[in-house]
């Protein structure tokens, strides 16, 4: 079978490889699932060019440890392995349990990752991470379930718990996962600042019907903020990090909350302790795959099932801007990170 994978880390993705791997076995517990779509996502290249790992290394629970782990206490994985963190696929064999066997034959939306990533045409997963998907739910639709979606719920409406008639500045706007928020803004009541770099990315967001933007090239955000907000704003969602993330972390209100999911720039935010004590904001991150592995079988189903009825509904629904063949991931992975899309962008792995 056909699988993109690397040999080691790179900051490079041409070199990436498509290989022909061995059918995997299932064991115990786990399914043999056949890939069928899978999205190009932001942590799909935090995987190939070592991000997580080097993050969980500098954790104090890594010191002195050969193979650094995350929270949960799973090593993070080492190369050579494949790529590829979430997709939808049909379950061909159960290594056994009674969880495996009703999953066989059903269309599932995955979420794992390294080792045994999603893009190539058969994957193991854990049984508990494979989710059955509503006929209704197109591939395109499904294969995109966990990171955008879930992350813009649970950071909206479970953790931050915007209210009606609060203001949240986003940054880095013109992301798939950033609609989804506009979208839960509109259906929730809330007002959203899209912060953006460039011109051409905020007159895209206002040609499709964002209100309050902001481009960087143009204005400075703090003041900017201030026109549309002149006491600031209560939440702030960053996954820029930089210069951008030490900027909106100022826009805050008094008692405003900033909650940090992404690393798009390579450098720190500045913190001065002062800018956080004076007027008592917070500043918190946020990581999926620690979330969820922090929350019962019960409660996993019922996101999930949330999310099915908001992606139907199309609040969490995901643009699509090109769908690419696995033989075309080069290409692929260089439109993922092209500026200024309009939508995510999807490998087709089989019928």
């Amino acid at each position: 079978m056909k699988s993109a994978a690397i040999r080691a880390h790179t900051d490079d993705p041409s070199e990436v490889e498509i290989r022909n791997a061995p059918v995997p076995k299932p064991g115990p517990g786990e399914v043999r699932v056949r890939m069928r779509m899978a999205p190009i996502n932001p942590s799909d290249f935090n995987y190939i060019e070592g991000t997580y790992e080097r993050a969980f290394a500098r954790m104090i629970w890594n010191r002195g440890v050969e193979r650094p782990t995350g929270p949960n206490g799973e090593p993070s994985p080492a190369p050579p392995y494949s790529l590829g963190v979430e997709g939808v696929g049909v379950v061909e064999e159960s290594g056994g349990g009674l969880l495996g066997r009703r999953l066989v034959g059903k269309r599932v939306a995955v979420v794992s990752g390294p080792p045994n990533g999603t893009w190539q045409e058969q994957t193991l997963i854990d049984a508990k991470r494979a989710f059955p998907v509503p006929r209704s739910l197109s591939d395109e639709e499904a294969c995109s379930f966990f990171v955008n979606p879930l992350t813009a719920l649970v950071m909206v409406r479970h953790l931050l718990q915007v209210p009606r008639g609060a203001v949240l500045l986003q940054t880095a706007a013109g992301s798939s996962l950033c609609q989804m928020v506009r979208n839960l803004g509109r259906a929730d009541g809330f007002r959203v600042i899209d912060v953006v770099r460039s011109r051409a990315g905020a007159e895209s967001l206002r040609a499709r019907g964002s209100k309050y933007v902001i481009a960087l090239e143009d204005e400075d955000m703090l003041e900017a903020v201030h026109r549309f907000a002149p006491s600031g704003v209560q939440f702030v969602l960053d996954c820029v990090g930089g210069a951008t993330g030490s900027e909106a972390l100022r826009t805050l209100s008094r008692g405003g909350r900033m909650l940090c999911y992404g690393t798009l720039s390579p450098e720190p935010i500045s913190l001065p302790p002062r800018d956080i004590m004076m007027p008592m904001t917070s500043i918190e991150g946020f990581y999926l795959a620690e979330y969820l592995a922090n929350r019962s079988l019960f409660q996993r189903i019922g996101l999930i099932r949330n999310t099915a009825k908001l992606i139907a509904g199309g609040d969490l629904a995901t643009s699509v801007e090109h769908v690419y063949g696995l033989d075309e991931l080069h290409t692929a992975l260089a439109h993922a990170r092209r500026p200024g899309r309009s939508g995510k962008i999807l490998l087709k792995l089989s019928q």
